[in-house]
């Protein structure tokens, strides 16, 4: 399966897959993250090898006891609701609209994208518009991160082309500290700056004539 979807929840249209839970545009943070199937948490977990301890190194799974990966003991998890926590006052200020969210490879990547109050329209047929994704991945190597980006996302696909974008808006945090969802809300301003300045260059782009000449 190209889209590697465990679980999603969805507003506005439908993800070309056609799997996920239908939700209001209006939706609170705790209600999508319920509804996207991703309101469990992570552990890390002792190994134990022929009855000992193994130190310096722990099991990370899902409190439904799914194995994730080995990671050291200074691990950081980060469950997903906290990681949602980057959303939450910019929802209920009505800044952002939580559009998808849910979880790929069976939980070991879980994301959020929030559509930005703010699109434009280029030669009165093409809609730009811009979302704030977060991903929060339950797998060593992996950091939590978060971006500006025009890609909707609902599958593997789309976040690996979302992510493989370069991108000057965006925030990455390893699991190496506990989670600072102080650092990551700065995130979103410095988007929303560099989304107007992509607006401008765009319009203005949109109305210059060029001929062979000057190309």
């Amino acid at each position: 399966m190209a889209h590697n979807v465990e679980t999603m929840a969805y507003a506005g249209e439908v993800p070309w897959h056609g799997l996920g839970t239908k939700v209001d545009s209006n939706i609170s943070v705790d209600e999508m993250v319920k509804a996207a199937g991703i309101d469990w948490k992570v552990n890390l977990e002792p190994i134990e090898v022929n009855g000992t301890t193994l130190q310096g190194k722990r099991a990370l799974c899902r409190d439904d006891g799914t194995f994730y990966d080995f990671v050291s003991d200074k691990w950081n998890p980060c469950n997903n609701r906290d990681a949602f926590e980057v959303f939450e006052p910019f929802v209920k200020a009505g800044e952002l609209e939580l559009d998808t969210a849910g979880s790929l490879k069976d939980g070991r990547i879980v994301w959020g994208l929030a559509k930005m109050k703010e699109r434009f329209d280029l030669f009165k047929e093409d809609t730009t518009e811009n979302y704030l994704l977060l991903v929060n991945p339950h797998q060593w190597g992996k950091k939590i991160h978060v971006r500006s980006t025009p890609i909707r996302v609902v599958c593997n696909n789309t976040l690996s082309l979302s992510l493989g974008q370069l991108s000057s808006n965006e925030v990455s945090q390893s699991h190496k500290n506990v989670f600072d969802v102080q650092m990551m809300w700065d995130a979103l301003g410095i988007a929303k700056e560099k989304f107007n300045t992509y607006k401008q260059v765009a319009e203005f782009i949109s109305n210059v004539e060029y001929t062979d000449k000057k190309v």
